[in-house]
């Protein structure tokens, strides 16, 4: 097997194509909170708040909390919740279904209850 080195100066094939880099974005300054160009780094809000260290603790927990309850609140309005009669007759079916299958178990346990009684009274070697 044969290593072979891909020299930098040899062009790519053309199935492959090439990504130009995009230029990042910079936060333009608004008319109000632009500072006359003094040629210093004045920083507007805008610019501070992009480039900001991440909060670190109870701080940021609480950010998280906030933020996670504000998407909630969010979500729960995007529901469509169902009418009165609706809820009522699922409520029914949930009511009667529970019935039914506690009806069934309860037979079922009734039923090997007394199989495992009756094989505990078997007699042991005939």
């Amino acid at each position: 097997m044969v290593n072979k080195k891909v020299s930098p100066t040899r062009p790519q094939s053309a199935a492959v194509p090439q990504r130009k880099p995009t230029p990042t974005p910079v936060a333009k300054r608004s008319a109000t909170t632009a500072a006359p160009d003094t040629g210093t780094a004045a920083k507007t809000t805008q610019q501070r708040a992009v480039t900001a260290p991440p909060r670190a603790g109870a701080a940021a927990r609480l950010e998280g909390v906030q933020r996670s309850f504000r998407e909630t609140v969010a979500e729960l309005k995007k529901v469509q919740w169902p009418d009165r009669m609706t809820t009522r007759n699922l409520t029914l079916v949930v009511i009667g279904m529970s019935t039914v299958l506690a009806v069934i178990l309860g037979l079922l346990d009734a039923a090997l209850t007394r199989a495992v009684e009756w094989l505990v009274r078997l007699p042991i070697g005939g």
